[in-house]
């Protein structure tokens, strides 16, 4: 019973950090896959000892083949610590991750929207504007 309710306080500390909305979805390998952001901004995967947080990050592995593949920031052990510190260290590195991720966004020259690297056709546009003005297909 114990284990359940530290289980359930760390996965509520970690969606109460994360930027809005958060989705869950649990892994094949038994652990929680938990992602920030829309666009994605950061990726808490928690198992029954460890939470290791990831920048949202995304690989164009073909014209239509976006994958993601979360850049990790650390690794905290939670069992090994004081929940408190657990939960401290845990919000720092989501907040880092957090900040670099969005360090990354362009301004689109023109729709004038904040845009994720892997939204953007160049350096300047933005892909929803390069099939709307460019004649751009993907």
């Amino acid at each position: 019973m114990a284990d359940r309710l530290e289980w359930e306080a760390l996965v509520a500390s970690v969606v109460h950090e994360l930027p809005q909305p958060v989705e869950q979805e649990a892994a094949r390998d038994g652990s929680l896959v938990i992602v920030g952001g829309e666009p994605g901004e950061v990726v808490v995967r928690l198992t029954r000892s460890t939470a290791t947080v990831s920048e949202y990050a995304v690989e164009w592995v073909g014209p239509n083949d976006p994958v993601v593949r979360p850049v990790t920031f650390g690794t905290v052990h939670w069992r090994r610590m004081p929940e408190v510190d657990a939960i401290l260290a845990l919000r720092t590195l989501i907040r880092a991750a957090r900040d670099s991720r969005r360090s990354k966004y362009t301004q689109c020259r023109n729709c004038d929207r904040m845009t994720p690297p892997e939204s953007m056709h160049d350096d300047e546009v933005c892909q929803d504007c390069a099939r709307q003005h460019l004649g751009v297909v993907y």
